[in-house]
């Protein structure tokens, strides 16, 4: 069992906030809070709430770590968030990728201003001072933040206070209370990214504003891959010049799966379940069929029209064959709504929604920026989606984007098969590593100073290892697996097949509405660039 770190909360209104956002925060740290009623528990940090409690009673500091924060005792406010630009420092203790940022986001009031006192350090300022603080007295870090803490009800998910567009008020606790299971961490998967285009298929070398043979260019030029979700009901046909674009550049254009036919809500409808299993089977016999007359390889990846997914798709998904989804934080809870692991979305490198990874996206257009620091921040894939229509105005929006993301540090831009692939943590424990698959299939490179292995399960199955001595293992979540010098390396690590679903044989049927309804739709696409021209 995980060791939990046992966090001191010194507030006078604690039942308001913390009791709806406590059990939220423990569910996704090893940490448990108790209230300062509860004397004589030796624990890991305090959380100091209010400026009179900002220096210990006896004239120093708590000998433990500690964060404050200003009262949360203030009126929900009902008008508009406020906008609040930070300029953080390039210090060590601000955490990464946020050194030497300057980030604007909104907050529910606007930031306390922290008078400096003794040896602290000013991590991140706003226009009118100092916001986020540090003191080290004696090798014991405080900290201190100008931020309120979000209101936060039995109803509120994460995702409401963690996302693009707000989060400067959870940034200060979520990185202290990391500092203090730093012990146990688990090492977040690498820097990944990718961007995603919906609809575009293979019909011809240009679709819409997105023209295939510039995109492979540029991404080869700039150092980016850009993936796009073709929907099945279109791999009817594919042009040949456009089928040796992609076969010429594989490692800078791929595609997914959008979908099937395309139709509203397709994914997130009250079907049966053996209407489910119909339409993801007669999607993958499609994909199967493009694949075939064109040899290229679609990712198993499915992203949902608009990001309408129910939790029963999801479910349905590993066991037609595909090896993740792909959908926003935003979607992925309003198609779910009053279900309780929405609560807890946001915060991991992906979602596990009944066996099924789920990786998240962004929209190209907003915050982009905070987006790409948020997700850096949290170990998640940068995967950036849009339509032909965001390129309208040239594919220098790519190239800039890659630009900002490359800069955060050695970046693996590849296909949604291997960022789903990537999808892990682990962590050293003496020398056993202790490997957390995030995904149904993961590869893995063993650290040199390991000698034992331990897989971590979140799927409740067995796992199958390869590349291991050259054999294939079995083992089962929690086995101890002795290393020898042969072990060096990669592995690949795969969970024991989904339990597949009997085939429908074609029961789905699309009707003929469908199809005149999309050729309209790739009809218009198709000629938007040309309206355009004076």
């Amino acid at each position: 069992m995980q060791h939990s770190y046992q966090i001191r909360i010194r507030t006078n209104i604690e039942g308001r906030l913390w009791h709806g956002l406590a059990p939220v925060l423990e569910s996704i740290l090893p940490v448990e809070f108790i209230f300062s009623g509860a004397d004589g528990v030796q624990v890991a940090g305090e959380i100091i709430m209010g400026p009179a409690l900002e220096v210990d009673k006896n004239g120093g500091r708590s000998r433990t770590s500690s964060l404050g924060v200003p009262d949360a005792n203030h009126p929900s406010l009902q008008g508009k968030p406020i906008d609040v630009t930070v300029d953080f420092k390039d210090d060590s203790d601000v955490p990464f990728p946020f050194r030497g940022t300057s980030v604007q986001s909104k907050t529910t009031v606007a930031p306390q201003i922290l008078s400096l006192s003794g040896n602290e350090r000013i991590l991140a300022s706003c226009g009118r001072g100092p916001v986020w603080t540090v003191a080290d007295e004696g090798g014991v870090k405080h900290f201190r933040s100008g931020f309120s803490l979000p209101e936060f009800s039995a109803g509120d998910a994460l995702h409401d206070v963690l996302n693009e567009g707000r989060f400067l008020e959870m940034l200060p606790l979520v990185s202290w209370l990391r500092e203090m299971c730093a012990s146990t961490a688990y090492a977040s998967p690498p820097l990944r990214a990718c961007f995603i285009f919906d609809d575009p298929n293979l019909h011809w070398t240009r679709y819409g504003f997105v023209d295939f043979r510039m995109t492979a260019a540029h991404a080869a030029k700039e150092n980016y891959h850009v993936a796009f979700a073709t929907i099945p009901l279109d791999a009817w046909f594919a042009h040949e010049a456009t089928i040796q674009v992609f076969r010429k550049n594989v490692p800078y254009l791929s595609l997914a799966v959008h979908g099937n036919n395309h139709t509203k809500q397709e994914l997130a409808r009250n079907y049966t379940a053996a209407a489910r299993v119909s339409l993801l089977q007669q999607a993958i016999r499609r994909i199967e069929h493009l694949e075939a007359r064109t040899g290229l390889s679609v990712c198993r990846v499915m992203v949902p029209p608009h990001g309408a997914c129910s939790e029963e798709m999801l479910a349905e998904l590993p066991g037609c064959g595909f090896e993740a989804a792909c959908i926003s934080h935003g979607s992925v809870c309003a198609h779910n709504q009053g279900k309780t692991w929405t609560r807890n979305v946001g915060y991991f490198p992906s979602e596990l929604v009944h066996g099924c990874p789920v990786l998240p996206r962004w929209g190209l257009s907003g915050n982009v920026k905070n987006t790409i620091l948020l997700a850096a921040f949290l170990g998640q894939p940068m995967v950036l989606r849009g339509h032909h229509q965001d390129l309208k105005d040239g594919i220098e929006l790519l190239d800039n984007l890659a630009e900002f993301i490359n800069q955060l540090g050695p970046v693996t831009w590849s296909r949604m098969t291997d960022l789903c692939r990537m999808n892990h943590q682990w962590r050293m424990e003496g020398s056993t590593c202790r490997v957390k698959p995030l995904g149904r299939k993961i590869v893995f490179r063993i650290p040199e100073p390991a000698t034992r292995l331990v897989i971590e399960d979140g799927f409740r199955t067995d796992w199958q290892i390869s590349g291991m001595n050259g054999n294939v293992t079995m083992v089962r979540a929690g086995e101890i697996i002795a290393l020898s010098e042969r072990s060096r390396g990669e592995i690949s690590i795969v969970a024991a097949p989904a339990a597949t679903v009997p085939s429908t044989n074609g029961t789905h049927r699309t009707p003929a509405p469908v199809f005149l309804r999309r050729l309209l739709t790739e009809g218009r696409d198709r000629l938007l660039p040309l309206s355009r021209i004076q």
